[in-house]
């Protein structure tokens, strides 16, 4: 009995070592070094950071636009799967107009309007968060052609299965477009 508890707590020891040698390199003091270590050529655009959890999205290669967690865990911040999805080559996006939209996961949708200082997104009657682009360095805006865009985001604690997207005049509680995913 004893041999049989010596053997079980060895191979735990060793699974434990193993494990801890595997998460430390690739666990970083921040959320921005997990990123740029997958991908160095991310444009980073912060979403939040609260707590143990940050979201960012991104842009890769001029031309394609994403999400992305990094998580903080016991050695450090480490980022989950990053997922994206080409952007409209000339940006023309329409300011009544939903423009599309993307996912990550099943608890995160997003995506890019226009005036959205005037405008909410609800998805299922829930309003989303807007990220107004101007915060960024004005090089970069132009760099990345971001003039008048904003980022609008839907975060649920239940899977997204299915639902509809409005996009609403913030004055006059208009319906400008609207979406099912």
């Amino acid at each position: 009995m004893k041999r049989w508890l010596l053997t079980t707590l060895y191979v735990a020891v060793i699974i434990a070592i193993v494990w801890v040698l595997s998460e430390k390199p690739n666990s970083y003091s921040e959320p921005q070094e997990a990123l740029f270590e997958i991908d160095n050529d991310l444009f980073l655009i912060p979403g939040y950071k609260l707590n143990d959890k940050a979201l960012f999205f991104f842009i890769k290669n001029e031309e394609n636009f994403g999400a992305v967690y990094v998580q903080k865990r016991m050695f450090g911040w480490k980022a989950d799967m990053l997922t994206w999805s080409p952007m409209a080559s000339k940006r023309n996006y329409d300011s009544d107009s939903l423009n599309g939209f993307q996912g990550q996961g099943e608890n995160l949708i997003y995506g890019f309007i226009k005036q959205g200082d005037d405008r909410i997104v609800q998805v299922n009657e829930e309003q989303a968060t807007i990220l107004n682009l101007a915060m960024l360095p004005q090089d970069e805006i132009e760099r990345f052609r971001l003039e008048g865009l904003y980022i609008w985001y839907f975060e649920s604690e239940e899977p997204l299965t299915g639902g509809e997207i409005k996009l609403m005049d913030k004055n006059t509680n208009q319906e400008l477009d609207n979406a099912d995913f």
